[in-house]
C-alpha cells in the first residue's frame, strides 16, 4: 500500500468499500440465470426419459447411460472450464461454454437414435460443466468480501431452482412440445442469456490485474461497474499470492493442500449421498406400495428440502463461517438419514424426507462456494472447477451404487444407516476446514501472502469510503 497517499485504493479495496452497484447486481442476476439454466438442462433428461422410452420402445436399462454420461461430461467440463478461465479470462471462456451447451442441447433435440442422444448429452455436459466455475468466479470477483459467501450460495441456488423448474416445465409443456421440443427449449434458453452475458458482463478486473493486462482495460471494466469512480487515484497492484505455473499442482501445493483435500472430501461424500437418495427414493417408495404419483410427490419433498436448505444456508453464511455452517448441517443430516430408514411408516415421514433434503442437499451449495472464498484470484476458477468435478464424481459413484443396492436386496434401514458414514466424513472434513478458513482470513487481513485473497465471512473493513 502506498503510505504517502492514505486515500489511494487498490482494485480489491474498490470492491470491498463500495456498495453493490446496479452493474454488479446485473452481473449477479445473469450468472444466476446461467446457473439456473444449467440446472434445468441437467435435470430435464430425467423428466422426459419416460417419453423417450415410449417413443423408441426402450427399456430402463437402455436409458440409464443418459444421466451418467451427462454427469461425466460435466465432470470433464468443470476441470477444463475452470483451468481455461484462469488462463484466458472469465468472459471469453464463459461465452464459449454457454454457446457450447446451448448448441449441443439443440443438436440433442434432433437425434433419432438413443446412441446419438447419449453422445450429445455427453457433449452438452461438457459445456454445462465448463460454465459453472466461470459463473462462480465472476460473482466472487464482482462483490465485496463481506457478501461473497452469501452471493455465491445464492448463485448456486439457481441450479436447484432450474432443476425444480424442469419438472414444472415438463408437466406443462411436454404434451405440446414433446421431448424433442423440451430439449430444444433447453438449448434456446442459454443462447438467449448469452446475448445478455456478452453485452452486460465485463471481464473481471481482479483477474485482469493478476494476468497483468493493460491498465486501460482494467480501468474500462471498473468505470463500467462504478461510473463515479476516479480511476486515476487507484493503485494497480496485485495483492494476490503469486501462483505456480500449473494450477492443478498449485491446488495441492503448500498452503492449499489441506483445504483442497478437506473440501474435495466433503464435496464427494455429500454428492454421493444426495444423488443416491434423490435418484433411488422414488423407485424405492413405488416398490414399497405407493402409486407412481404418491411416490413422486413424497420423494419431491427431498428436492424441495434441498432448495429450502440452500436458501437458509445462503443467508447463514453471511453471518457465520461457511465451513462451520456446512459441518453443523451435515451433522444433523446424519441423524435424519438414519431416520429415513427407521420411520418409513410414520405419518410425519414427509417431514423427515424434507428435513433430510434440507440438511444434505442444502449445504452442498455452500461447499461449492468454498473454492471461490479459499483460493486467490489466480486459482479461483480452477479450484471451483475441480471442486465441482469431484462432486460430479461423487454423483457418478452414487448412481453406480444404486444398481448394487438393488441387486443385493439390502434392507432400506441398513442402506440409510450406511449412508451416515460418508456424511460423517463430510461433517468431520468441514469441522476441520473451519479453522483453515479462519486462518486464511487472518493472514490476509495482516497483509501476508496466504492461501486466500479473501474470506467472505465478515472480512475486516477499514474506514475509508469511495467518493
Amino acid at each position: 500500500m502506498n503510505q504517502s497517499n492514505p486515500q489511494a485504493l487498490t482494485v480489491r479495496e474498490v470492491f470491498n468499500e463500495s456498495p453493490l452497484s446496479a452493474v454488479q447486481w446485473i452481473i449477479f442476476l445473469i450468472c444466476f440465470a446461467v446457473t439456473a439454466i444449467e440446472g434445468f438442462d441437467t435435470t430435464i433428461i430425467g423428466f422426459i426419459a419416460p417419453a423417450i422410452a415410449q417413443q423408441w420402445q426402450l427399456t430402463g436399462t437402455a436409458l440409464a447411460p443418459l444421466v451418467g454420461v451427462g454427469l461425466a461430461g460435466i465432470l470433464l467440463g468443470s476441470i477444463l472450464g475452470g483451468t481455461l478461465a484462469d488462463k484466458f479470462g472469465r468472459k471469453p471462456v464463459g461465452a464459449v461454454a454457454i454457446t457450447w451447451f446451448g448448441i449441443a442441447s439443440l443438436a440433442s433435440s434432433n437425434t433419432h437414435a438413443v446412441s446419438e442422444l447419449i453422445a450429445w448429452r455427453f457433449v452438452t455436459g461438457i459445456g454445462v460443466g465448463a460454465a459453472m466455475p466461470v459463473m462462480s468466479a465472476l460473482v466472487a470477483e464482482y462483490c465485496s468480501d463481506r457478501v461473497r459467501s452469501a452471493l455465491l450460495a445464492s448463485t448456486f441456488c439457481g441450479f436447484l431452482f432450474g432443476a425444480a423448474s424442469a419438472g414444472f416445465a415438463t408437466a406443462w409443456l411436454i404434451g405440446m412440445l414433446g421431448w424433442h421440443g423440451m430439449l430444444a427449449l433447453s438449448g434456446v434458453l442459454p443462447l438467449v442469456v448469452l446475448v445478455a452475458f456478452a453485452l452486460r458482463v465485463p471481464e473481471s478486473p481482479l483477474h485482469m490485474l493478476v494476468r497483468k493486462k493493460p491498465q486501460a482495460a482494467i480501468e474500462k471494466a471498473l468505470a463500467k461497474t462504478f461510473p463515479k469512480l476516479d480511476c486515476s487515484t487507484l493503485l494497480y497492484i496485485n495483492d494476490s499470492p503469486t501462483m505456480a505455473p500449473n494450477p492443478h499442482f498449485a491446488l495441492l501445493g503448500d498452503g492449499y493442500r489441506l483445504g483442497t483435500l478437506l473440501t474435495w472430501s466433503a464435496e464427494f461424500c455429500g454428492y454421493l449421498v444426495f444423488f443416491l437418495l434423490g435418484s433411488w427414493l422414488p423407485t424405492h417408495l413405488k416398490q414399497g406400495g405407493l402409486s407412481m404419483h404418491e411416490a413422486a410427490q413424497l420423494s419431491s419433498m427431498f428436492q424441495f428440502g434441498s432448495l429450502g436448505g440452500a436458501i437458509l444456508f445462503a443467508w447463514m453464511v453471511r453471518r457465520f463461517n461457511v465451513a462451520g455452517v456446512v459441518a453443523a448441517a451435515f451433522g444433523i443430516g446424519i441423524a435424519l438419514v438414519i431416520a429415513l430408514g427407521l420411520f418409513e411408516t410414520a405419518p410425519w415421514y414427509a417431514a423427515v424426507v424434507f428435513m433430510a433434503g434440507l440438511t444434505i442437499g442444502g449445504p452442498l451449495i455452500c461447499v461449492n462456494t468454498i473454492a471461490a472464498v479459499f483460493y486467490p484470484t489466480a486459482l479461483r476458477a480452477s479450484g471451483g472447477g475441480w471442486t465441482l468435478a469431484i462432486g460430479r464424481l461423487g454423483s457418478i459413484v452414487g448412481s453406480a451404487l444404486i444398481g448394487l443396492i438393488v441387486a443385493s436386496n439390502s434392507p432400506f434401514p441398513l442402506v440409510c444407516t450406511s449412508l451416515a458414514v460418508p456424511l460423517l466424513i463430510a461433517c468431520a472434513s468441514m469441522t476441520r476446514m473451519r479453522p483453515v478458513l479462519d486462518g486464511s482470513l487472518h493472514r490476509f487481513a495482516q497483509g501476508m501472502s496466504g492461501p486466500s485473497d479473501s474470506e467472505g465471512n465478515g472480512s475486516p473493513m477499514n474506514n475509508r469510503s469511495l467518493h
